[in-house]
């Protein structure tokens, strides 16, 4: 219904006068008895199809199945992003997942930040030594190791 809601309103904006009516089925009436054989010869002939168009759902549903299926192969193709693929190795199963973000999660999500090993690796300070002076300080040194 309302594809044909979304018609009559576009014909009312271009000024048409739209008359909805029953009409009496196999009593003659032209126009009627054309469509009713159209009708017909559509249900019982093999041909081209006609209306092929598809519900903006299906399409919304197929390209975000696409989206994601490229995302996942991209994912999994790269060499990058080993600690958060360590904590997420599907993004499916990332994207059913609902975590607050903030930046202390990011950093170890990452294994970016103010990590020592981290800032270490770029030069910007000389030890990459855990305060605790067991290991580097690394996220899983941090999530595993370290205790209160």
């Amino acid at each position: 219904m309302g594809l044909i809601r979304n018609k009559l309103i576009a014909l009312a904006h271009l000024k048409w006068i739209v008359y909805l009516g029953w009409v009496k089925g196999h009593a003659g009436i032209e126009g009627n008895e054309l469509v009713e054989r159209l009708a017909k010869e559509a249900a019982v002939e093999e041909g081209p199809v006609v209306y092929d168009m598809m519900p903006r759902e299906v399409i919304v549903t197929r390209e975000n199945d696409n989206g994601l299926h490229m995302w996942e192969q991209q994912w999994m193709d790269t060499g990058k992003g080993a600690v958060t693929k360590a904590f997420f190795p599907s993004v499916k199963n990332r994207l059913l997942q609902t975590i607050p973000l903030f930046p202390e999660l990011t950093t170890v999500l990452t294994g970016h930040g103010k990590i020592s090993s981290y800032l270490h690796r770029f030069g910007l300070t000389d030890n990459p030594m855990c305060p605790c002076e067991e290991e580097e300080q690394t996220v899983d040194h941090l999530i595993l190791s370290v205790k209160n």
